[in-house]
């Protein structure tokens, strides 16, 4: 009796299929890796709504708010690197879009700060409470600069050179916030299942 043996091209292509379902992002628990949820891509372009709805209008101290930015930073340090760079880039986009800013200055800036609040964790671990203000703040001045620099190349220059105390008081304000809302998003991406487990 003869025996009929698959052929090895129909064998590769079966191999390549189970292993493309093994490692499928949807067999993924939730909460691991870099899993990003649509709700979570909504949530990030009505925060970059509110900010653009908000911040102009919201001073405080002689300073407007950075809403979008807090959000990126508290996402990224309790959900990881591929959530933040979502949020930057949708939020920042959605109120960049909606705002007098060079169009891209804002997401450009909202992602080389996910990027180093997620190499400083590496490198400082994630400290309890401390970690995620000290990124805000220092986030903060980061976005300020890029966007000012981005705003100098496009526009005349700024009078009086860079307003450095403008930049630190709003650097304070976002901290502030930060501090107010820090507990209660994480007590929300933990019930949604999208924070890591850490030592807060």
């Amino acid at each position: 009796m003869k025996q009929t043996h698959p052929r090895s091209g129909e064998a590769d292509s079966v191999g390549i299929l189970v292993a493309v379902a093994r490692c499928s992002p949807s067999r993924r628990p939730a909460g691991q890796g870099t899993q990003i949820s649509y709700a979570s891509l909504l949530l990030a372009v009505l925060i970059g709504i509110l900010h653009a709805a908000v911040a102009p209008v919201l001073v405080i101290g002689d300073v407007h708010p950075n809403l979008v930015l807090v959000a990126v930073v508290l996402v990224t340090v309790m959900s990881g690197f591929g959530p933040g760079v979502a949020w930057a880039f949708v939020g920042g986009l959605t109120a960049n879009l909606l705002i007098r800013d060079p169009l891209g200055s804002l997401p450009l800036a909202l992602l080389v700060v996910a990027a180093a609040v997620t190499g400083g964790e590496r490198l400082f671990g994630r400290l309890s409470w401390g970690y995620p203000l000290a990124s805000v703040a220092i986030g903060s001045v980061v976005v300020d600069a890029i966007t000012l620099g981005i705003l100098q190349m496009v526009d005349l220059p700024l009078a009086g050179g860079f307003p450095i105390q403008r930049v630190i008081a709003a650097a304070l304000l976002n901290t502030a916030i930060a501090a107010i809302v820090l507990l209660p998003t994480r007590v929300i991406l933990t019930r949604a299942g999208g924070a890591r487990t850490g030592p807060w």
